[in-house]
């Protein structure tokens, strides 16, 4: 079998200009010239390319990995459009979830000879394929790592629905650097946890201004996040408690005859006398319920509205 190689690549170029939630999902072209070992071109020659998005160049696992079968032309060139291959391998579901705004991607090209794959090239894509991410250019300035309320329910390009997902940390780099495993450590290897805000409200971290007494007892809202005085933790809801006391120093049984409001009366039987005599009167007693005169629930909460909150990653 004749070896072959590759020549410098010529054109490395976006098929597409729409930006979804990784990258448009179209694509973009690759194009190189095949050539035998003593340099000539191999035209009409049919040929198995594999091709690889690392997140960086140290990178071990891949993002994305797709092959393509081939014939070159009759000057020996080939042209493939990246992204529409067959699945292969990679982290990401689909090629559209591969995120070009989140690291600098290098493109490994290999070539399958005797049931085997030789690397052909390894090279960092240029500033072209991140054209990809131009249309979201009304996201310039707002770090990795920003929560916000979003009246929509379909989460926009760049932006993740705050619901405790894992994630890749090579795949969504900037946002793993911004907030690392606060809300979670993931396989505690190569995801983590973004922050799962459903159902709760927000609340600043204390710091040291001592507003929030029980700042040391806050948990981690999923394991290996945070907790404590720090972003991330989470603290189950509350009221401060109420305390009080009433009674009689008379010497004969009290009665209840008034009641309003939250109170309610309650017949109590037996006798009271403080000074050890005895009475056979029947005392009434009072019982307290709230929900007589104010809305009651399950959990303690103002007026509210629900919205999404989302994370940019």
């Amino acid at each position: 079998m004749r070896k072959i190689f590759f020549s410098t690549v010529l054109a490395l170029m976006l098929a597409a200009s729409v930006f979804s939630q990784g990258n448009s999902g179209l694509g973009f072209n690759y194009q190189a010239v095949v050539r035998g070992a003593d340099g000539f071109v191999l035209p009409r020659q049919s040929v198995e390319l594999r091709f690889s998005l690392l997140p960086g160049q140290t990178a071990t696992a891949a993002s994305w990995v797709e092959t393509h079968n081939v014939t070159t032309d009759a000057v020996g060139t080939i042209g493939v459009t990246v992204g529409k291959g067959t699945k292969a391998g990679g982290t990401a579901a689909t090629f559209k979830d591969v995120n070009f705004a989140a690291v600098y991607y290098w493109l490994k090209v290999e070539i399958k000879e005797s049931g085997s794959y030789r690397e052909l090239s390894y090279t960092q894509l240029t500033s072209v394929p991140y054209a990809e991410v131009a249309t979201v250019t009304k996201d310039i300035g707002v770090p990795a790592g920003t929560i916000v309320a979003f009246g929509g329910g379909t989460i926009p390009a760049g932006w993740f629905l705050c619901d405790g997902a894992t994630k890749s940390r090579s795949d969504y780099a900037n946002l793993y650097n911004a907030i690392g495993t606060a809300w979670g450590y993931g396989n505690n290897s190569t995801t983590f946890n973004i922050p799962d805000l459903r159902g709760v409200f927000l609340r600043g971290v204390d710091g040291t201004t001592g507003k929030d007494i029980d700042k040391v007892s806050r948990a981690a809202i999923k394991t290996g996040g945070n907790s404590g005085n720090n972003v991330g933790s989470y603290q189950a809801d509350a009221i401060r408690n109420i305390t009080g006391a009433f009674g009689t120093s008379h010497t004969y049984t009290p009665s209840i005859d008034v009641y309003d409001g939250a109170f309610t009366s309650r017949g109590v039987a037996g006798t009271h006398d403080p000074t050890g005599g005895s009475s056979n009167n029947k005392a009434n007693g009072a019982k307290f319920d709230a929900s007589r005169v104010v809305p009651v629930g399950s959990d303690n909460r103002p007026k509210n509205v629900y919205v999404n909150y989302i994370i940019k990653y």
